[in-house]
């Protein structure tokens, strides 16, 4: 009888190992990544309605109008600076590289009296090798990103105040105005520019083999080199990518003011960093959505914008921009951690065993 009830009992399976919990806390470091973007867009459309309703301003074409306008530098710049951060580097020089273009078009345009053509592709070109600087240092000669790109935060705004002598050129002529003060079917110039930026580096990110290869070197550069990706001419033509996004927000921003001043650019750095990290793309790379990238963008902008309305003091504005920027570097903090836990293997399941005949 003991022995039926034994040899019955070996015939059960055995019950299946129970899920660790870290592997449901991976999963749930994945959902949070996933959402991070629709949670971003609720929290832009929740504060849009908070604004709208404690000033009638805020909802009208015309600020509506200033907004995109204000964010359109920003999003201009913060394109490459995404794909950059998704590759693991950053560039922490673009407002530098922003007044140096600038600087160089102010001389250009009407102290050398050169065309409007040639003194926009002069500055232009300077960003773009600045960046090409850049991206050699630190893609090819191995330099720390961070170290190479604040040494380019002072050493190009010192270049440029060197040119310039902190005195601001101005008188541009209609056609360079209408770049920074132009619409087209009722938009702004600067917001068609930045949409365009926009479309072509979705289908970048999502749709042409680039777009995974920046995502494979920020997750893993050896793995990704072994596979064959290009782990130094990328980044390095990115870092050019993001010295000419610089160079055209600084000359569309010259054109809003029609005034090549040598104080453009102070703070671009940051509200571009934190629209990045606050779109949730990871500052050690390797995770990031340029839908995210947008909706953080426009979230700093509507913030901004809402905060002045309300005749809140600019030290006000600041110190909320800094909050943002510390409570999405703490989310990103907090997927890495998640991602890092490790998830124990499941125990082998015995063979069940055969029937005797």
């Amino acid at each position: 009888m003991a022995q039926a009830e034994s040899a019955g009992r070996s015939w059960r399976k055995p019950r299946a190992p129970r899920e660790p919990r870290s592997g449901g806390l991976r999963r749930l470091a994945a959902l949070l990544a996933n959402y991070q973007s629709g949670g971003l867009l609720i929290a832009l459309l929740v504060m849009g309605a908070i604004f709208t309703s404690m000033s009638k301003n805020f909802l009208t074409h015309r600020n509506l109008t200033v907004i995109l306008l204000q964010v359109s530098i920003v999003g201009l710049v913060a394109i490459p600076q995404a794909m950059l951060v998704l590759s693991g580097y950053v560039d922490l020089s673009v407002g530098s590289v922003a007044v140096l273009a600038v600087a160089m078009f102010g001389q250009m345009a009407r102290v050398d009296h050169h065309s409007l053509a040639l003194s926009i592709a002069i500055a232009l070109a300077v960003g773009a090798g600045w960046g090409l600087m850049n991206g050699v240092l630190i893609s090819y000669l191995e330099f720390s990103p961070i170290i190479v790109t604040l040494g380019g935060f002072a050493g190009a705004r010192g270049v440029a105040e060197t040119i310039t002598h902190d005195v601001t050129q101005f008188g541009f002529g209609d056609k360079f105005a209408y770049l920074g003060n132009g619409t087209i079917l009722s938009v702004p110039v600067p917001a068609v520019i930045f949409l365009g930026f926009f479309v072509v580096g979705a289908y970048i990110w999502y749709e042409m083999p680039l777009g995974r290869h920046m995502m494979s070197i920020g997750a893993d550069k050896i793995a990704a080199r072994s596979r064959g990706v290009s782990t130094k001419l990328i980044p390095c033509v990115l870092y050019v990518f993001s010295g000419i996004a610089a160079a055209a927000g600084g000359l569309i921003l010259t054109s809003e003011l029609d005034g090549a001043s040598p104080s453009i650019g102070i703070g671009l750095e940051l509200q571009v960093l934190t629209a990045v990290l606050l779109g949730g793309v990871a500052f050690a790379g390797g995770r990031g959505s340029l839908w995210g990238v947008l909706f953080g963008i426009l979230f700093i902008g509507v913030l901004n914008n809402g905060l002045i309305l309300l005749n809140i003091g600019p030290y006000v504005v600041n110190l909320a921009v800094g909050a943002v920027l510390v409570a999405a570097a703490g989310a990103d903090a907090f997927y890495q951690r998640l991602e890092r836990i490790p998830v124990a293997a499941a125990e082998p399941v015995a063979a069940e065993p055969e029937a005797s005949t």
